[in-house]
């Protein structure tokens, strides 16, 4: 029995096991939301100053995961997530000259798209997505025009799209998982390389390129002083990123779980409004909507600032401007409340 035990791990060193990719898919769907949440504390913090944060976060998020990943396949061969967990990219197709932990131009193109630009485009896409529906249930597409017929298409196929996308990506687990592919995902298949573990020449080469780096004791002039100093903090920046995700995916359960008062994603109780605001607001009649100044039809409150408004007024104010229009906090979609009273 020894024999087929032994025979097993040499099998199994040939590829990460489906732990180790699951485990740093899952750390990158771990990070973004803690970005965010950082900016969403940011901008709420002080809306007025750093509101642009949280209406600009999932492109404030796309420019940091580009200078990480950036950094991480160019010094390592590997995204962020995959060298966090001792894994690689190696090339299917070897070109003559290649470094150890290195990709060629194309295959690192490839790769910073697959981590970078595709989750970006996928995810502006489902709000998109999630806005037409809106507005198709509320009858704004019903016009008959040439623009209301492709956003009916769009609102068709979508699902489909991404229901076909998810169900090839599970296909590709189960053939990982039985050992019948060397791809847990088609994007890595797209971008010409497979995952593997770290050897140790793999260790010999990242401790060789540490020892590279200019030490401040052979500083002899500004140019390299400036030079350390790039690199020093370049290198505590990662450093920490790498410590902070020790605790990432434990936030995550700690703070979205029911053990706590409040989750990961609960909404902070809103400041007061400014006095002025408060007046302003208040000098209007009680069943009267702070936008078109009529009794207000179909009430809906927004929970940044507690305001009640017209359904019809609050909802086209909110997706065109982002922000409360009484407040001017900074305001989506998703934090309107629709308000029923029997009459």
């Amino acid at each position: 029995m020894a024999e087929y035990g032994a025979h097993i791990t040499i099998t199994a060193r040939d590829r990460p096991s489906v732990f180790d990719v699951v485990a740093q898919d899952s750390l990158m769907a771990t990070l973004q939301p803690a970005v965010k949440h950082v900016m969403k504390v940011l901008a709420e913090s002080n809306p007025e100053k750093y509101g642009w944060c949280l209406r600009f976060n999932n492109e404030i998020f796309v420019v940091f995961n580009l200078v990480i990943q950036h950094h991480y396949l160019s010094n390592y061969g590997a995204s962020f997530a995959e060298n966090f967990y001792d894994l690689k990219r190696v090339q299917l197709k070897l070109p003559k000259k290649v470094e150890a932990l290195s990709l060629s131009r194309k295959v690192y193109l490839k790769s910073l798209s697959a981590l970078v630009a595709f989750p970006y485009i996928r995810e502006r896409i489902d709000n998109i997505f999630q806005d037409l529906r809106e507005k198709d249930a509320d009858g704004v597409l019903n016009e008959k025009n040439w623009s209301n017929r492709m956003k009916k298409i769009f609102l068709t196929l979508w699902p489909f799209l991404h229901f076909s996308w998810e169900f090839v990506t599970l296909i590709y687990y189960v053939r990982y998982v039985i050992g019948r592919s060397r791809f847990h995902t088609p994007l890595l298949l797209m971008c010409g390389v497979r995952l593997a573990n770290l050897e140790e020449e793999d260790y010999d080469v990242i401790e060789e390129r540490a020892d590279k780096l200019l030490a401040f004791r052979n500083i002899r002039s500004l140019s390299q002083l400036g030079q350390w100093m790039i690199e020093r903090v370049g290198s505590s920046l990662m450093n920490s990123l790498e410590v902070g995700a020790f605790f990432l995916q434990f936030l995550d359960w700690f703070y979205s779980s029911g053990n706590t008062p409040r989750s990961l994603t609960s909404q902070p109780i809103p400041p007061a409004p400014q006095i002025s605001v408060a007046k302003k607001a208040s000098s209007t009649n009680a069943s009267e909507c702070p936008v078109c100044f009529q009794t207000r039809k179909q009430d809906t409150a927004l929970s940044v600032s507690g305001y009640v408004f017209c359904y019809g007024c609050i909802l086209p104010f909110v997706r065109r401007e982002g922000k409360c229009p009484v407040t001017g906090y900074p305001a989506s979609t998703a934090q309107l409340i629709r308000i029923y009273q029997e009459l």
